[in-house]
């Protein structure tokens, strides 16, 4: 397998890595619904250790704070997310879980997850916030879930109708991943605008002839880092950048990682 990057613009995403992009959340999340004390005040929720549900995401966002657990076992890409109020081009940052679309090399034939870590965005499974107003966000859980019922599991509400321990939890990561969410996007704007992406791409051939090519997304660009100026440097080396950057750069080389993990499955 190779990788060789590319310092052309990422052309439309197509690849392996844009599928893990906010508007592929349907690869996961298949009936989000609301959470309701009247329709839900009865319902109990598992403990999800069966990944099946999550087989055809070939990527997944992770936040700035993960970059350094991530980095240890995933390769990280920006993917475009198209563009904010100012015009400006959008990114997110995404874990790559496989090198084809809709197939996640960290997924077993049993369903278990085969990583020490384990980003967050599936941590929360199978809630999740939705934004119901400008300044809201509420409570949403995937009711096709089969650990999500009447029968098994932890209660989801007390019996006062208050959110349950597990529940409590649940919201507190959730409430966590939000706050991390934010200052990713602020981190991501900021590469941006110094002009640190470029494009990039991943393609070899397996040892059976399989072609595999993963495209369409962003990486740092190692020159235009060293290229800024000293006071550049030294400013996001105190506010945190400067480490989650490099993060980035250490984890590019689990995409050898994640060749072998593909040669070895087909």
């Amino acid at each position: 397998m190779t990788t060789p990057p590319s310092s052309k613009p990422p052309k439309p995403a197509t690849s392996a890595a844009a599928a893990g992009s906010p508007q592929h959340e349907s690869l996961l999340y298949r009936e989000l619904v609301l959470v309701d004390r009247q329709r839900h005040g009865q319902h109990r929720v598992l403990s999800v250790h069966d990944w099946s549900v999550a087989r055809e995401l070939s990527a997944v966002l992770v936040t700035a704070v993960e970059f350094p657990m991530v980095s240890r076992e995933y390769a990280i890409a920006f993917v475009p997310t198209g563009r904010g109020d100012d015009g400006q081009p959008q990114v997110t940052p995404v874990a790559l879980l496989g090198l084809r679309e809709r197939e996640n090399l960290f997924v077993r034939a049993d369903g278990g997850w085969d990583a020490r870590y384990l980003p967050a965005f599936l941590r929360r499974y199978p809630f999740a916030y939705l934004r119901t107003g400008q300044e809201q966000l509420s409570l949403a859980v995937d009711a096709a879930w089969s650990g999500f019922s009447t029968t098994e599991g932890e209660p989801l509400l007390d019996a006062e109708g208050q959110p349950g321990e597990q529940l409590r939890a649940v919201m507190q990561l959730l409430d966590h991943f939000e706050q991390s969410l934010q200052r990713t996007r602020v981190f991501c704007q900021k590469l941006v605008e110094l002009d640190l992406l470029r494009g990039g791409s991943i393609q070899g051939q397996l040892a059976d002839g399989t072609a595999v090519k993963a495209e369409g997304f962003f990486m740092i660009d190692e020159e235009k880092l060293r290229a800024l100026p000293d006071d550049q440097v030294l400013e996001m080396h105190r506010n945190g950048m400067l480490g989650v950057i490099h993060a980035h750069l250490l984890s590019m080389a689990q995409v050898e990682s994640l060749a072998e993990r593909m040669a070895q499955r087909h």
